[in-house]
């Protein structure tokens, strides 16, 4: 069974009382994660899936399974970066989740929010931003970086002719993500219910 088929088969299984301390489900998600980081663990995750295929849901279950270990995950959304913007000054974001965080971070959904005009005409895409700075910590001292989107990589996996991670970053960006993550792709129809 690839990583993609068990994490969509534990996605199906998933229920609200979902215990991770149950050693049968522990077990199960511990592998699934071993077989995707198989090749490289020091490398993030880049998961790519559609639409409900359980990417923020397995890293919310990795998030507590890792809780207090070198392999735990601060967790933040592209969209509160976002706006985050609006109120709280670059420099300080960057502090939060970029080169002074000093730790693995979970940039959940990106792609889907784009730059964002602040007061004064100043279009910045605090993603962008911030894996620019992921990238220094992964090179120099080897902080993870995982991601997750629904926005294919390039042309070649888009039939669709959406924009893709290399339009909307920028060959700059799909460069430093491409070295720093390790890539899962869940091929799943919306698991939710």
């Amino acid at each position: 069974m690839t990583a993609s088929e068990l994490i969509t088969k534990i996605g199906k299984e998933f229920t609200s009382d979902f215990d991770i301390s149950n050693d049968p489900i522990k077990t199960l998600y511990k592998n699934a994660y071993e077989q995707i980081v198989k090749k490289d663990k020091s490398k993030g995750l880049l998961i790519i899936g559609s639409i409900g295929a359980g990417k923020s849901l397995m890293m919310k279950v990795y998030q507590k399974l890792f809780l207090g270990s070198p392999r735990g995950f601060k967790w933040v959304n592209s969209a509160i970066l976002r706006d985050m913007l609006e109120e709280i000054p670059l420099i300080e974001i960057k502090e939060m989740y970029g080169y002074a965080y000093k730790g693995d971070l979970y940039l959940d959904d990106i792609g889907v929010y784009q730059a964002r005009n602040l007061k004064f005409g100043n279009n910045i895409n605090i993603i962008s931003e911030i894996l620019f700075e992921r990238y220094e910590l992964f090179v120099n001292e080897g902080y993870r970086t995982h991601i997750s989107t629904n926005i294919p990589l390039n042309i070649r996996d888009n039939p669709n002719n959406i924009p893709t991670l290399k339009i909307l970053y920028g060959d700059r960006v799909y460069d430093r993500i491409n070295e720093m993550c390790e890539l899962l792709t869940i091929n799943s129809k919306s698991l939710r219910k």
